[in-house]
């Protein structure tokens, strides 16, 4: 088992997805490590370093890809870059597939099965390989720092014989990995911090941090799945850009951190929310790679509007290399380690694990990924609630069978228009039969499932009268049948005529 590890190539990227660490566990997992020729100096991991921890250090990408079964990047690679590893070996990092469909399948034809990290579910066994969580916390550490160093002001209040300075205020909007962490750093240096999130149970995190949570009354709650918000309705958008725009003329840093992987990100600051900002302060926009939170962010870039410094770099993690080298390298072994028999101490992946087919893109020349098949997009969602597009016919008159006079099968079937009326006469004769024989029960199965067995099942609701028996009468919902009323109401009539006369027996 040999573990390739190459050099970024990315422009701006200067992170690494192996460090001395764990190289060394590695190679105490049975495998062999080859580490690219300065592959780690943007995180300030020189050649030798990678050398004493036990790896071979490859003087190209070629050989040091050779033989490879396992390859491990910070970014996706081009598949033109990876020849010479064996074939359907691993090609595991942060590969951003959204947006980027054709390389994925570029990926797909060179033979490897590309695993995406992002894609890791948020569940406890999967904490610790959750590289978002990991870079997004480092990423909201580094927002306040990059804020501060061009903040022309002190973050503290200090009160000294000239007087009194007064604390800077931040406003954090989003209260994730990233926003917590920007809270408890701005919390850190002294800013008097506050900070909103469309979430309600984020409010508790936030005040837990010592800061104050603003939400509007107008939005109660727009949690979401895998712990990101739902998307906001006009007018609870409407009601958060009031709030905000009250908010944010007073604060001296802002930090946005709204972003949901393979979206958008949301505008949640205007062009007029900035220009009521005083001159000097300072926005932090962590989502410009998505376009960014803030009207006027120019990704990649720092600029001044209207004496407010708005910074959107698309990568902060990277600003702190080598923290964040160690974190992401950590939660790569994390992943592989799940992939090898320790006794053996080989490869011995499990396809079917939630943490193998929630990351894996491609897979023996096909993207396999529900998100990013050839298939059209739609269908995926709808293979996932009937488990089988070809079976859904059936599927569809079996609840039919069920629910009778439910619309929605009448509205998406045109046939089936005239079927509720006979179907319903079907399926309650037959509830009482249960009570009558054995015999009776076998037909409800040829409904659900053969419609032509339907006339069959209604000769026995004819004869059913002839069974006098007090289980008929507490089952109102088959006078909507065309016949079974007739047989219920002499049954209903013969203990009428036996009443009267327990009457006369009381006047006597």
């Amino acid at each position: 088992m040999k573990i390739a590890v190459l050099r970024e190539r990315f422009e701006g990227e200067s992170r690494v997805a192996a460090t001395p660490e764990t190289v060394a566990k590695y190679i105490g997992l049975g495998a062999e490590v080859a580490v690219e020729k300065g592959a780690g100096t943007g995180s300030r991991i020189s050649d030798d370093q990678f050398k004493e921890a036990g790896a071979t250090i490859g003087a190209t990408a070629a050989a040091t890809l050779k033989g490879a079964d396992i390859v491990l990047c910070v970014r996706r690679p081009a598949a033109s870059e990876l020849s010479g590893v064996n074939k359907g070996a691993l090609v595991i990092g942060a590969l951003d597939p959204y947006g980027n469909e054709k390389d994925v399948a570029a990926l797909a034809k060179a033979g490897v099965a590309a695993v995406s990290m992002e894609f890791m579910p948020r569940i406890t066994r999967a904490q610790v390989m959750d590289i978002l969580s990991s870079q997004a916390n480092l990423a909201g550490y580094q927002a306040v720092m990059e804020a501060a160093a061009v903040f022309d002001r002190a973050m503290p209040m200090m009160m000294t014989a000239a007087g009194t300075v007064r604390p800077a205020k931040a406003f954090v909007m989003g209260a994730g990995v990233a926003g917590l962490q920007a809270i408890a750093t701005a919390k850190r240096l002294g800013a008097v911090v506050s900070a909103t999130d469309v979430r309600a149970a984020a409010g508790e995190q936030v005040e837990s941090l010592g800061a104050k949570f603003i939400m509007t009354d107008a939005l109660k709650d727009a949690s979401g799945t895998g712990g990101y918000a739902r998307e906001l309705t006009k007018d609870e958008q409407a009601a958060q850009a009031e709030l905000v725009a009250g908010h944010i003329s007073k604060q001296d840093i802002v930090v946005t951190t709204a972003l949901i992987p393979g979206r958008p990100a949301p505008k949640l600051v205007s062009k007029a929310m900035v220009e009521s900002m005083t001159p000097g302060s300072v926005i932090v926009d962590l989502a410009a790679e998505r376009g960014g939170n803030v009207e006027l962010t120019q990704p990649g870039k720092v600029i001044i509007h209207n004496g407010v410094t708005i910074i959107g770099y698309t990568n902060l993690a990277a600003h702190i290399p080598t923290t964040a080298s160690q974190l992401y390298a950590r939660n790569l072994l994390s992943f592989i380690d799940t992939l090898v028999d320790k006794k053996e101490k080989k490869l011995a992946i499990n396809w079917d694990d939630e943490l193998v087919k929630a990351t894996v893109l491609t897979r023996d020349g096909a993207v396999v990924h529900p998100n990013f098949m050839a298939a059209a997009p739609a269908a995926a969602p709808k293979a996932d609630t009937a488990h089988d597009i070809a079976a859904k016919p059936a599927s569809a008159k079996k609840p039919a069978a069920k629910k009778a006079p439910a619309k929605t099968e009448m509205a998406h079937d045109p046939e089936a228009n005239s079927a509720p009326a006979k179907k319903p006469a079907t399926r309650k004769p037959a509830a009482s039969k249960a009570t009558a024989s054995k015999a009776a029960t076998a037909p409800k199965a040829d409904i659900a499932h053969d419609p032509e067995a339907k006339p069959a099942s209604r000769k026995p609701a004819a004869r059913k009268p002839a069974a006098k028996t007090a289980a008929a009468e507490p089952h109102p919902q088959s006078d909507a049948t065309a016949k079974a009323p007739a047989a219920k109401k002499p049954a209903a009539r013969k203990p009428a005529a036996k009443k009267p006369a327990a009457p006369k027996g009381g006047e006597k």
